[in-house]
């Protein structure tokens, strides 16, 4: 079904593209569900702030909700693409590789992780023939924006694309972080949300999602909540990944935020992280907040999983746990090897500040 509605859609947007490109146009393509403070957001609001933009939305969600969302793809998308000016994506959009754009168009690549940590697309093993499709897709960008130079190489592999084409101006989605004014009332909202103390650290449990679903069921056994709960000066929230989210309800000793409409406002709230593989670590990165990586399964993750760019014990910016007993101890003690902040955060960002977004229109739009 999916193959047929790409077909269709490939074959509009070429119908399409006897229509003139509009100056100024902007299609945000949300393939990747980031919420409203992903990189698309962020870039919207800025290009609100520059000038005369006529912004267009597609979300992935859109597609699968309904009849009507499966119209609007094969008929409205393929429109907005062909006469777009400025196209900006947040993950892969696969039929990009049968799609044959105007001069005037400008595909621009935001992606929704920044740094360099799990590797992705053509980084990975990949069958052959989704590999040379995903780099078909790849090839149709103008550019790829990256949070610092030092992963320019990293992306040369994931997205099999020259450095010409990587511009490492700062990671949109990261302005969000250092132009909130209020943060106190981040808090205060959340706390108020879900009934938590104001006066206790809050400390986020986020882990990513396995490619196993029989791992997906029972990756929430491996945590220490009784234990945890113990630990007078904390209390836990849990938000999952959406490929994982609907195996955790309520519990005893952590509260459930998975329903919370932005993972930014939850990483500008909590005091600490504990994830595993997650490129959430980023959000906590830029705001040099203590983090505690419970790698559990890390030998068959490294083995079966996607694997990463880099030594992963050495490299991520925490301590490294695998066992619940580890974890507690490592509260109890209150040494979170925050010195490994720094070097990662100085090899992943460039740019530490509210003007990402700004960079890519005055590089890439103006």
């Amino acid at each position: 079904m999916k193959e047929v509605l790409y077909l269709v859609f490939c074959a509009v947007f070429h119908l399409c593209r006897i229509v003139p490109v509009k100056r100024n146009k902007v299609l945000m393509m949300c393939i990747h569900n980031e919420g409203e403070n992903g990189a698309l957001s962020q870039m919207e609001t800025a290009l609100g702030n520059y000038g005369e933009f006529h912004i267009c939305w597609f979300h992935r969600d859109v597609l699968f909700a309904s009849f009507k969302g499966k119209l609007k793809f094969i008929l409205r998308v393929p429109y907005d693409m062909a006469t777009a000016n400025f196209i900006f994506f947040n993950d892969n959009f696969m039929p990009l590789s049968r799609l044959h754009f105007s001069k005037k168009a400008s595909l621009i690549q935001l992606w929704h992780g920044e740094g360099a940590m799990k590797r992705s697309c053509l980084a990975m093993q990949l069958p052959p023939k989704e590999a040379k499709r995903l780099k078909k897709c790849n090839e149709k960008m103008t550019a790829t924006v990256v949070s610092s130079k030092a992963v320019i190489p990293v992306y040369e592999e994931t997205f099999g694309m020259p450095a010409s084409k990587i511009y490492p101006i700062g990671a949109p989605r990261t302005d969000y972080f250092f132009s909130v004014k209020d943060k106190a009332a981040v808090r205060e909202k959340l706390c108020s949300r879900y009934g938590l103390d104001p006066a206790k650290k809050i400390v986020l449990y986020a882990p990513t999602f396995r490619d196993d679903e029989a791992q997906n069921a029972h990756l929430m056994e491996h945590f220490p909540f009784a234990e945890f709960a113990s630990l007078k000066d904390y209390q836990l929230i849990v938000r999952l990944h959406p490929q994982i989210g609907g195996v955790l309800g309520a519990g005893k000793g952590f509260k459930n935020v998975s329903d919370y409409e932005s993972v930014s406002e939850i990483a500008l709230a909590a005091d600490m992280l504990i994830s595993d593989y997650s490129s959430i670590i980023m959000d906590f990165t830029v705001q040099n907040k203590p983090m505690v990586f419970f790698a559990f399964d890390l030998e068959e993750f490294t083995e079966h999983g996607r694997g990463f760019y880099f030594d992963y014990e050495s490299y991520v910016p925490g301590a490294v746990v695998k066992t619940g007993e580890e974890l507690i101890a490592l509260f109890r003690a209150g040494n979170f090897y925050e010195e490994k902040i720094p070097p990662f955060r100085d090899f992943n960002f460039d740019y530490l500040d509210k003007y990402n977004c700004m960079r890519v229109i005055e590089q890439l739009v103006k």
